[in-house]
């Protein structure tokens, strides 16, 4: 497909989305936080440049993109890894022992809290929350939302995430 506007990283694709969200809200103020998803959908963080051009595309001060992307969890700057691990450490997920599931995702990934592992498959973030305290401790990778209430054993956890190995890069 043919590129038709004048920006890199906001591609044909994600002008026609935010303009669908132009189209549904009354303010382009709320239209920021459903395009930065769309953002982070396509590029799995925010490159800085794109924050740049949706101000520039919305007409709304940069500073005021940059506050909504800083303060969210769930937006970033920052390169990810292939996988993108979040463990919420909020009460629910602090008592149902987040930081049992988080050891045991550290010695199968490689990886360490804000930190790549070697290998560059996994990243792993604590979260505030992630809104799903009914499973707790509750975690995400990438977009796929696991009941560590369920894990019972290193064994489970271990086939949850070769599920996101690709076949190239090896075993857990």
């Amino acid at each position: 497909m043919e590129k038709t506007n004048k920006f890199k990283y906001l591609t044909d694709e994600l002008i026609q989305k935010i303009n669908y969200y132009l189209n549904k809200f009354p303010k382009k103020e709320q239209v920021i936080i459903p395009s930065l998803h769309e953002i982070l959908y396509v590029y799995r963080d925010i490159p800085f440049e794109a924050i740049e051009e949706l101000s520039e595309y919305l007409d709304i001060p940069l500073a005021r993109i940059e506050d909504v992307v800083t303060f969210y969890d769930m937006f970033r700057h920052r390169k990810n890894a292939k996988n993108h691990i979040r463990i919420c450490r909020n009460l629910p997920c602090h008592l149902g022992k987040y930081r049992n599931l988080l050891k045991q995702i550290e010695k199968l990934t490689g990886a360490e809290v804000d930190g790549h592992s070697a290998d560059g498959l996994w990243y792993i973030e604590l979260v505030e929350c992630i809104g799903s305290c009914a499973i707790a401790p509750a975690f995400l990778i990438n977009d796929d939302l696991y009941d560590g209430s369920k894990i019972k054993s290193e064994e489970d956890l271990k086939k949850i995430l070769e599920k996101y190995i690709s076949e190239n890069s090896g075993e857990l």
